[in-house]
């Protein structure tokens, strides 16, 4: 009811735009010129000046604007070995781009000026002018966008809650997808290490200079590597089996512990349709739909046991008993044939993104957009680790079920006034809805044996705001944006359930209001040097996970929501310039710092005499300090040369809850980031090399996790990426050099090293292509 709802409101919102803009006709002089011109505009596309959307949601060239901003093209993704849309973000100064083991990466997330990389809470990321986070964790499946389609990536940095409310307390991430100008088509094929392949075709054109549209399909597999380590701990004494094969090492924190083996191939796959349709229904009025489909999934193929019987030489996958380490005087406690297995999951994720654009007078536009996430499927299966019928072929286990969808509709005006200013504001609701519900299962293999449920949570949330930004251009050299969001944001509906016997806990509806302002300013002195510098507010409300998810770990520790749980706030403000002093140099340096209350952290409930209750609290305030520098240069039309910093003191200042987590620092946040590049162009080659290095993040509070190189700790790591590109026929007749051949190398130097997981090691990539 609500999804028609929803397209009734948005439907009655065009057609009074339309009728609006009818009853108010542009001048027939200016009706006959656009017409004229749109073929003519449309043809010298790439001559325009940058452009970007999501800094003040009105297009404006990134030097008039007063933020951080970097744009990534579709020419700077052609060049490097790009499989998903987060890996194009690497190496943007003040980003970090978590991804530890290719496709098969679930944790994946891209986070900006030093908040935490736990997940894609407190960044947002936007499709076209729309929200794609879920509405379970806020967090992006990446893979769902086929880079391929990608237009350019819009990285805006700094606190942006004056216009876009939560989760943009870092910044935000607006991915701009291509519309043709004419027929296009391109069919691609690759593939690379650990027998990965993948395959893409689109096809796009424009109709009688009215209707565009674009398909895209795109898969991708991979079989996998051994990427989780299966560790045991042992205690002192003896036992009459005696076994090999096991590696001593440790834990993150120190603690002994050993490798016994591994949970096999990790392997993946992703399945990606887009569409996207745009049409011009009069002059000054365009209606744009976007649509995502993906499917993708992850599981694990045979474990391995390292284990072998010391007087045989029998491979050990399970035991009843207890196993003496040969020569030392520690022993296993007795092996379940469940403990070696990892279990399997899939998502099934619907974007949906309908807008629409109505010139309404010379000075005033009006902006529409509704759209939402729709996740029918999201789940994870977990084979026992304590049943004695639990095998890799199948035996008891549980699977987690969590569908969710979110929904936004927005209403914007843009208004000129007296020449040098606009006035922007709008309107914006926003829902979320998630249900977890665990089963118990017969066959952990086969989803369909499931029985009864163990478990339960559910939770909604909502948000309805008003948002009103001046931006003034008093002098070619000074601009000034000042802005005020106003949020009313409710969670309720919230309800758990810990156990089937166990009562259903009915949770209490909560409300807060939250205000956002913003002041920013840039001046330029000369055409060469500008000077930059905002300060704002922002925050974030909790999602439904935080609030509404409660579990328990196979070790019996309680995972706990909170319901009580307040919004984050940030004050937020920055510093920087922008120097052009020689001909294709541009140097950037940027000072900034985020001042965050209530944090939401896991603390440990002090009222749980056992110490087993881990649950959320709005417990920490926390200091970012940071720096970011980047250094430009192209000489001349074939080398463009690179290298930026991002250097970041982000640390717990206050936490009554966990004390030993002051003057720590934040997890999740490596503290210097480092990346450079070169890429040449001559003819028909492009060569192209770029490193990137990363320092040590902490995932306890108390940063005793010190140990590198060990199962679950995220250690420093420096690694040189490749990729040569070849359109071998562009000399011999040009309307054939759209066929292409690339050869790329991940990790050249083949550097080894943990983030939580195994990471890959090198790879290598090949792929060909033809575009028409």
């Amino acid at each position: 009811m609500r999804h028609r709802l929803l397209a009734v409101w948005w439907a009655f919102l065009v057609a009074a735009g339309i009728i609006l803009g009818a009853g108010a006709p542009l001048p027939a002089e200016e009706v006959k010129i656009e017409e004229a011109q749109k073929k003519e505009a449309r043809d010298k596309t790439e001559a325009l000046p940058e452009i970007v959307v999501g800094a003040t949601k009105t297009e404006r060239n990134p030097a008039d604007v007063p933020a951080s901003i970097t744009v990534i093209t579709k020419e700077d993704i052609k060049r490097k070995n790009i499989q998903t849309t987060d890996e194009a973000l690497q190496q943007v100064p003040g980003t970090f781009a978590r991804r530890g083991k290719g496709l098969a990466d679930t944790l994946s997330s891209v986070n900006l000026r030093g908040f935490p990389a736990d997940g894609q809470k407190r960044t947002l990321v936007l499709v076209n002018g729309q929200d794609i986070s879920t509405g379970y964790t806020n967090s992006v499946t990446w893979a769902s966008i086929p880079v391929e389609s990608i237009e350019r990536i819009e990285v805006i940095r700094g606190p942006f809650s004056a216009l876009y409310g939560g989760t943009a307390m870092g910044g935000l991430i607006n991915i701009v997808t291509k519309m043709p100008r004419k027929l296009e088509m391109e069919l691609s094929g690759g593939y690379g290490t650990y027998d990965s392949w993948t395959w893409y075709a689109s096809v796009g054109h424009r109709v009688r200079d009215k209707f565009s549209f674009r398909v895209d399909y795109k898969y991708q597999g991979m079989e996998g590597y051994p990427t989780n380590l299966v560790t045991r701990t042992a205690s002192t004494g003896t036992a009459v089996t005696k076994v090999v094969g096991w590696r001593g090492t440790t834990t993150a924190q120190g603690a002994p512990t050993y490798i016994t083996g591994d949970s096999g191939d990790n392997s993946a796959f992703n399945h990606i349709i887009s569409t996207r349709l745009q049409w011009d229904a009069a002059p000054g009025h365009r209606v744009d739909f976007t649509a995502l489909f993906n499917w993708t999934g992850y599981g694990y193929g045979m474990p391995n046991s390292y284990l072998r019987n010391a007087a045989t030489g029998a491979p050990i996958l399970s035991t009843t008993t207890n196993t003496q380490l040969l020569g030392l005087n520690r022993r296993f406690a007795a092996i379940r044939p469940g403990s070696w297995s990892s279990g399997d999951g899939q998502e099934h994720t619907q974007v949906y993104i309908l807008s629409s654009e109505h010139r309404l007078r010379d000075t005033t536009t009006l902006k529409l957009r509704a759209g939402g996430l729709v996740q029918p499927e999201n789940w994870y299966t977990t084979p026992s680790s304590t049943s004695t019928q639990t095998n890799f072929a199948g035996g008891p286990g549980s699977i987690a079920k969590t569908p969710s969808h979110s929904w936004n509709v927005e209403a914007q005006v843009d208004q000129q006034v007296a020449q040098k200013h606009v006035l922007t504001g709008g309107l914006v609701y926003k829902s979320a809805w998630a249900a977890t519900k665990e089963y118990a299962l017969l066959n952990w293999t086969e989803i369909r044996t499931q029985t009864r449920r163990t478990y339960q949570s559910e939770g909604y949330d909502r948000t309805f705001a008003f948002y009103l930004q001046g931006e003034s251009n008093w002098h070619p050299k000074l601009t000034t944006i000042v802005g005020v969001r106003l949020d009313w944001w409710q969670t309720y509906g919230g309800l758990y359930q810990l156990s089937a016997t166990a009562p259903v806990v009915k949770l209490p509806s909560r409300d807060q209001v939250s205000v956002s302002p913003k002041f920013a300013v840039l001046y330029r002195p000369w055409e060469w040097w500008s000077w930059r510098a905002s300060v704002g507010t922002a925050f974030r409300p909790p999602n439904v996970y935080e609030l509404y998810r409660t579990w328990v770990s196979s070790a019996g520790t309680i995972f706990k929501a909170n319901p009580y749980l307040k919004p984050e706030t940030n004050l937020g403000w920055e510093v920087g310039t922008t120097v052009k002093p020689f001909k294709g140099t541009t140097i950037t340096a940027t000072l900034f710092q985020n001042l965050v209350d209530d944090l939401i952290y896991r603390v440990t409930d002090p009222t749980d005499p056992t110490g087993r209750t881990r649950d959320f609290r709005n417990a920490a305030e926390a200091r970012i300090l940071g720096g970011e520098m980047e250094i430009t240069q192209k000489v001349g039309p074939w080398l463009e040369l690179f290298a930026n910093a991002t250097l970041l003191n982000a640390r717990i200042f206050k936490n009554p809850l966990d004390r030993a987590s002051v003057g720590k620092k934040i997890t999740f946040v490596p503290r210097q980031q480092f990346n450079f590049g070169a890429n040449v162009n001559y003819r028909w080659v492009n060569f192209n090399l770029t490193g990137r290095y990363v320092s040590k993040m902490h995932t306890r509070s108390d940063n005793d996790d010190t140990v590198n190189n060990v199962k679950g700790s995220y250690d420093p790591f420096f690694t040189l990426d490749t990729k040569v590109t070849v359109t071998p026929l562009m000399d011999v007749n040009p309307a054939l050099g759209k066929t292409y051949i690339s050869f790329a190398v991940n990790n050249l130097l083949n550097r080894q090293y943990f983030y939580s997981y195994v990471t890959p090691g090198r790879t290598w990539w090949l792929q060909m292509g033809v575009k028409y």
